[in-house]
């Protein structure tokens, strides 16, 4: 199984293989301790290298047919010499994997059209072959003869992590948090373990006979590796034992020795290496390790020991240690014979490498380096190769007064004024220098939010390499910030990626400055769909309702009747005048005859009532 920080040792330790976050694969030769190789694809920066795996091939499956017409000397020592052949597969974050030939030097396949993003696993088996998962929730199982997929299923709802192949060649270990037992042929789950809070970083199956198997596994952040026992016939809920280590382990290789016991050798993230003996005899309690190895410098000073850091190892079958120290830009790999007569044993190693004999060892590397076809016309830095050291300049100091220097720190420094710096970029960069150094925010909100493009590009022209950390972090923070805060950073990455590109390629931790910015960018392009989805149902909107008001103002231009107001000409007036006129004679004569006739009723009834008082007075007076 592929070791974090995408390094591993071969399956017999002749070779150890790392591709690092710049894309390169180097590969060392064991034996002597120098680098043999050094491949770099054309695509190591937009798609780097995400997991490492070494096999082991039948040199004879994939020879050309050229070879075949060679004499039968040349046939019988390529036979006796090169019986299998070792190559390094490198699966990538775009989904393909590379198959690299150390004998030749050069790829040899390259398996596409599998897996549609990141290889995230990777296990190999004479037996079965090449067995992959990425983040697309699926694993292939491949045919390196043909170069293409034997069969493909999907691998769960989560992220597989590790792999690993059953030694009998019959079934499959995958992990996520939780570890699924696969039957290969019917592609079904046997049995699960479940024993890990967290991602399960490492698996590594160990045969003891035909009949038994065991598992041991380990996960993120946990400082114990666990014992599984493979057996069909049983369900154990819990590990029948843990091995205890002092910190998260890096890298994990084991050996099946006689008498069914196995040997496991780690590497933990402290820069230890733990060295452990079990004999498997059903469930026990937590072992510790038989013996701690840790490499320390010898800087001739007693009162101070520094530690080398361990960075992965491999045990051999005759229980001999190969063990990875120091840094990936100053290798140094050893073999060490493990010794038990105490607990920890400590190897003093002496670092002469300063000054002449450091470029000796340099130059002797790549003297003897085999060189490797490169992909392609490109020309590539190597990787921890920063901007050559600025000349010594007079220690004298400036001949300036104090008050003269404090002026020029200004941001409107008059460039005609003697004795002031006519550079405003310069300023810009002192100031922006000053405030990385000292964490002042009001400065540098002063210097960075500027609007000027030519004042951004002369400060970043004049800003040293070792600003171009800090910076990144600030302008990190500001892209988390509002509208005009993130356009203003954005600015400032354009200017300092275009000036600073050639030292940003050539740091080794570019990947882990530049991720949290690449992260924020992935946000925001996730966010762009449905942003673009709304602003065309906006404008579907918008132009329904211009479209409408744009038909009733044409109906309003072209309307078939118009209504005028009466007041509105002299002769609609008088014409309106006549006909109220006719109408008002009409109804007064009317009026007038209804009048009369209402006249001639009242003086009749007035006439009666007269009448009959008349007889009333006359009745009255006879009674009298």
């Amino acid at each position: 199984m592929a070791s974090p920080g995408f390094s591993a040792f071969s399956q017999g330790g002749q070779y150890f293989a790392l591709c690092g976050n710049d894309g390169k694969l180097k590969i060392w030769d064991t034996a002597t301790g120098r680098l043999k190789q050094e491949y770099t694809p054309n695509r190591h920066l937009s798609s780097p290298c995400s997991v490492i795996q070494w096999i082991s091939m039948c040199a004879q499956s994939a020879s050309n047919a050229s070879h075949l017409l060679r004499k039968k000397r040349r046939r019988k020592s390529v036979s006796e010499e090169n019986n299998h052949k070792h190559v390094v597969v490198m699966g990538s974050i775009n989904g393909k994997i590379t198959l690299y030939d150390v004998a030749t030097a050069s790829v040899g396949a390259t398996l596409e059209n599998g897996h549609t993003c990141t290889i995230t696993a990777m296990a190999w088996s004479a037996s079965s072959g090449l067995v992959t998962a990425a983040d697309d929730h699926h694993i292939i199982e491949w045919n390196l003869q043909e170069n293409g997929i034997k069969c493909k299923w999907k691998s769960g709802k989560a992220k597989v992590t590790a792999l690993a192949i059953v030694e009998n060649g019959n079934s499959l270990l995958s992990a996520e948090k939780l570890i699924k037992w696969w039957d290969l042929e019917s592609k079904q789950v046997i049995r699960t373990f479940t024993g890990h809070a967290n991602q399960v970083t490492f698996l590594q199956s160990v045969k003891i006979n035909d009949t038994t198997n065991y598992l041991i596994s380990g996960a993120s952040a946990d400082s114990y590796l666990s014992v599984w026992a493979l057996d069909k016939s049983k369900n154990d809920k819990v590990a029948i034992t843990t091995l205890a280590m002092q910190d998260e382990a890096t890298s994990v290789s084991t050996v099946a020795m006689e008498e069914s016991q196995i040997v496991v050798l780690t590497t933990i993230r402290s820069g230890q290496a733990h060295f452990f003996k079990y004999i498997p005899n059903g469930h026990s309690k937590p072992l510790k390790p038989s013996l701690t190895v840790a490499i320390a410098a010898d800087t001739n000073q007693k009162e101070t020991v520094q530690q080398i850091p361990i960075l992965s190892g491999h045990v051999t079958e005759d229980e001999k240690l190969w063990l990875a120290y120091g840094s990936y830009l100053n290798l140094t790999i050893e073999k060490v014979v493990p010794d038990f007569s105490d607990k920890i044993q400590c190897l003093i190693r002496s670092e002469k490498l300063d000054g002449k004999k450091l470029k000796e060892r340099k130059e002797e590397t790549v003297a003897k380096m085999k060189s490797t076809a490169i992909e392609g016309d490109v020309e590539y830095l190597a990787p921890g190769m920063g901007v050559s050291p600025a000349s010594k300049r007079n220690r004298t100091g400036s001949q300036l007064l104090l008050k003269d220097r404090l002026e020029n720190l200004g941001l409107n420094a008059d460039a005609s004024t003697p004795g002031k710096s006519p550079s405003k970029g310069a300023n810009m960069a002192q100031l922006l220098m000053q405030a990385l150094n000292s964490k002042d925010k009001n400065i540098l909100q002063i210097v960075l939010f500027t609007k000027n493009e030519t004042v951004i590009r002369n400060t970043i022209a004049k800003l040293p390499v070792q600003a171009i950390t800090p910076l990144l972090k600030e302008l990190t923070i500001m892209l988390q910030g509002k509208t005009y805060a993130s356009k203003i950073a954005t600015m400032w990455l354009q200017s300092l990626i275009m000036t600073h590109a050639a030292h940003l390629m050539s740091r080794p931790d570019i990947a882990e400055i530049l991720s949290p910015i690449l992260s924020f960018i992935d946000a925001k392009l996730m966010l762009l769909t449905a942003v673009q989805r709304l602003k065309g149902r906006i404008s579907l909107i918008t132009g329904q309702i211009s479209q409408a008001n744009q038909e009733n103002k044409d109906i309003t231009k072209e309307s078939l009747y118009v209504y005028q107001d009466p007041d509105s000409s002299d002769d609609g007036a008088d014409k309106n005048e006549d006909d109220l006129s006719s109408e008002s004679d009409d109804n007064w004569e009317e009026m007038s005859d209804q009048d009369e006739q209402d006249d001639e009723d009242i003086k009749s009834i007035a006439s009666e009532k007269s009448e009959d008082a008349n007889d009333t007075d006359d009745n009255d007076s006879i009674h009298s």
